[in-house]
């Protein structure tokens, strides 16, 4: 029998009979099946032998757009529960983007309809789901962005109960992307979530954006390894794909220091710093100005947005220098961190996002030449 021409209910026909849910498969059914899950060898190897099973999932993310896409093509405007949740956002960028109020006569060229079909047809991949991640994803999923990747392999820990948006205590011990996807499907049960539960590594960073194209709109980066980090980055350039990258949280109190800016720009942060410097002496990228130091060269921005503090990180304290054997020194690290501070990371990493898919004003990094080696 012919599924409903609906959105929604074609989704749940394909998930729901496609044999890449299968138990013994990489893909997993959950009691929302309309929902992909990829679990990944549960090992720590590099092999990206996974990587064509990712490719899977993205296919149904494409079948998914494609269908909305003709769905609201067919229905001339978006579906009423779209409408009354999202119409806000939709409103506020088409005023940005054009600066004024006009009216139509077909539904489906009001500018607001227009910026909540970019918004429902984009897909975001979120790298990260911790202090900032989490609140990333949310904001994105609040704002009716309609395909949300979580990636991470880490459960709850009780310590995270200050910074990270799933951290409850019916949640500590369990998965990180499993816990903000129940809190996703429940803002907007037609956001299509898919969850990854591994790590970016600097040997996976490269294929794993590889196995996203052409589906993926934007990449969220929200980890706090430098030299993965820097592959996350390196393989968005290599393969033009936009990326927003968030700077450290920890040892900042004041959230009104927070700031966007190219990556060539930033200021006050070091994990950024030693991303920048990775860039510039092993991958050719150009070199940028020192602050403080003699004269400021004119430099090309990368093209790669940014999210940093301002303010001044503490430093960490000799006696806070070892981690020693606590569970809770691991999860939380040596210094400080609030919520009010990777909150703001969040909103703003992910203001940034809505902004570029609202406005259709992609900012895809520039391609740097390879070092010779």
């Amino acid at each position: 029998m012919r599924p409903s021409t609906s959105t929604y209910s074609m989704i749940i026909y394909f998930l729901a009979n496609s044999s890449l849910l299968l138990v013994n498969s990489s893909f997993v059914r959950n009691r929302h099946k309309h929902h992909a899950t990829f679990s990944p060898p549960a090992t720590e190897s590099t092999d990206t032998s996974y990587i064509p099973e990712i490719r899977h999932c993205i296919d149904a993310i494409k079948w998914c757009q494609s269908t909305q896409r003709h769905t609201s093509a067919r229905d001339e405007t978006l579906d009423n529960d779209t409408q009354m949740r999202f119409a806000g956002v939709g409103r506020l960028y088409s005023i940005k983007s054009s600066g004024t109020t006009f009216e139509v006569e077909n539904a489906s060229e009001l500018p607001h309809v227009q910026v909540l079909n970019r918004l429902s047809s984009a897909t975001v991949a979120v790298i990260g789901i911790g202090g900032v991640g989490s609140w990333v994803a949310e904001a994105l999923c609040r704002s009716g962005v309609g395909n949300i990747i979580l990636m991470d392999l880490d459960d709850i820990c009780i310590s995270n109960t200050n910074r990270q948006l799933h951290a409850l205590t019916s949640t500590v011990g369990k998965m990180k992307t499993d816990e903000m996807k129940k809190r996703l499907v429940d803002i907007n049960p037609r956001c299509n979530v898919t969850l990854i539960h591994d790590f970016i590594s600097v040997d996976t960073a490269n294929n794993f954006i590889a196995s996203l194209l052409p589906e993926v709109s934007v990449v969220v980066d929200a980890i706090d390894g430098m030299y993965e980090k820097t592959a996350l980055i390196l393989a968005c350039v290599n393969h033009g794909v936009p990326i927003v990258t968030c700077g450290g949280a920890a040892g900042r109190s004041d959230p009104t220091k927070i700031v966007t800016g190219d990556l060539t720009e930033v200021q006050e942060d070091r994990l950024l710093f030693k991303c920048r410097k990775e860039l510039r002496q092993a991958h050719g990228f150009p070199k940028v100005p020192v602050p403080k130091k003699g004269p400021k060269p004119k430099v090309k921005k990368w093209r790669i947005p940014a999210v940093y503090s301002t303010e001044v990180q503490q430093l960490v304290r000799d006696s806070d220098s070892d981690e020693g054997t606590s569970s809770f020194r691991r999860c939380d690290g040596a210094l400080g961190t609030s919520c009010f501070v990777t909150g703001t990371y969040g909103f703003v990493a992910a203001s940034k996002v809505v902004e570029m898919i609202s406005t259709n004003n992609m900012v895809k990094p520039k391609k740097q030449r390879t070092k010779k080696q």
